[in-house]
């Protein structure tokens, strides 16, 4: 199933992503902060302590310091079990700054925090300067820091709703010109080609509507060539078409006595001005404008479709076909010009694509319903439906008309339904 994407949905979705994750990361660093800051302070305290065992001597400092709760260890075996845990004697370099937190989970306030500073006095060994906080110094002081500076909760919401409302006004000032785009594009028609392509504010979609305007100008041009061709090559082939049927006919009555040889190019004279006629009329239809409406008439439609069957026999020859007629007596007021044109496409389409068989033409009220059962003509045999069909949907579908066609591989049923209210 295809899923239609909203390009605007789709951008504000990004930004609306952007800002939470921006905001999460800061909010979690921000708590780091002062870890971070203490850190940084106690290293330079060990700095300074580092100076005074070295003015003082390394066996006159007190173990204990009254420097921000420092304490001394002179040896790697008296620190701290975690620590001991945490580092081993190689992980410890001289000169470096150690920390780390112990906390249940990585949201919550640090339990204990430890900060190891090691160094080498003047007889070579290795001593440690150590800070240590439990949760009774830390969680006041975030606390305080918390009370102290705006809630990072508060900041966040005031953030996001900043970011938001920019990022809504630059979607709707996007979403404007693209709305105005796609309005004017689905009112473009033939009709109002010739008014000028407005301006919707961004170099692209200016591009882009000048594109389309261009090409359905482009289109319609050729339409209206085609056209104009099809109208004038059908007025221009009526004349000879009609003098065609008139003498063929005049010479048909005429010469009674005409040899065999002579009578059945005669006979494929009538059928091609025939053809060539209702070729003719479809073409003219099809150049009309949609909107034309032909004249209501009242006519007897099964005797319409009667002559129509006669008038099509010629499609049959050499074939082995049967067709059954079941016409009903229907008189109806209805335009006669399109009736004739739907029938008669129809009832061609059954006879040219029945190779043999059997074909049923069936009238009952409005519905004209044709049945062709047996061997259809397929592939290069045939030339498919063709024009006919194409223009029998046409006029269905300007009238409002109801057709359906079924094909199966050995019958093929259409059905016509002359009534706007049947759907």
């Amino acid at each position: 199933m295809k899923i239609n994407q909203s390009l605007l949905r789709i951008v504000l979705t990004f930004i609306i992503s952007t800002i939470l994750i921006l905001i999460l990361g800061y909010s979690l660093l921000a708590r780091s902060f002062y870890l971070w800051g203490l850190d940084n302070s106690l290293a330079m305290n060990a700095i300074h302590i580092q100076k005074i065992i070295s003015e003082q001597g390394f066996n006159s400092v007190e173990p204990k310091l009254d420097i921000i709760d420092t304490e001394l260890y002179r040896s790697y075996q008296e620190l701290p079990t975690i620590i001991q845990q945490t580092y081993s004697p190689n992980d410890l370099n001289a000169l470096e700054h150690y920390s780390f937190e112990v906390k249940d989970a990585w949201y919550d306030y640090p339990d204990s925090a430890y900060f190891v500073h090691p160094a080498i006095a003047e007889n070579g060994v290795m001593y440690f300067i150590v800070n240590t906080f439990d949760d009774q110094f830390l969680v006041p002081e975030f606390e305080r820091i918390e009370d102290d500076m705006p809630s990072i909760l508060v900041v966040s919401i005031i953030a996001i709703s900043i970011l938001l409302l920019l990022g809504l006004s630059l979607v709707q000032y996007i979403a404007r010109p693209v709305n105005k785009l796609h309005q004017w594009a689905q009112e473009l028609t033939l009709k109002t080609l010739a008014t000028p392509v407005p301006e919707f504010g961004f170099r692209e979609l200016d591009e882009l509507a000048e594109k389309i305007h261009n090409n359905l100008q482009s289109i319609e041009k050729t339409l209206s060539r085609e056209s104009q061709f099809l109208q004038h090559a059908s007025h221009e082939l009526r004349t000879p078409i009609a003098v065609i049927l008139s003498n063929a006919s005049l010479m048909e009555h005429l010469w009674h006595d005409a040899p065999p040889a002579c009578q059945k190019p005669l006979k494929r004279i009538n059928r091609a001005g025939l053809t060539m006629s209702h070729l003719t009329e479809t073409l003219l239809w099809l150049t009309r404008n949609k909107d034309y409406q032909p004249k209501i008439e009242t006519f007897n439609l099964s005797q319409l479709t009667e002559e129509l069957v006669e008038e099509h026999q010629y499609l049959l020859g050499g074939k082995d076909v049967t067709v059954e007629l079941a016409l009903s007596p229907v008189t109806q007021s209805l335009p006669k010009v399109m009736i004739r044109i739907i029938i008669a496409n129809v009832i061609r389409n059954a006879m040219q694509h029945t190779d043999s068989g059997h074909i049923l033409i069936k009238l009952e009220q409005e519905t004209l319903t044709i049945v062709n059962w047996g061997e259809l003509l397929k592939g290069e045999k045939s030339d498919g439906f063709g024009l006919g069909i194409k223009l029998v949907k046409q006029i269905c579908n300007n009238q409002d008309w109801h057709y359906q066609q079924d094909v199966t591989d050995n019958a093929c049923t259409v059905k016509v339904i002359f009534n706007k209210s049947v759907k």
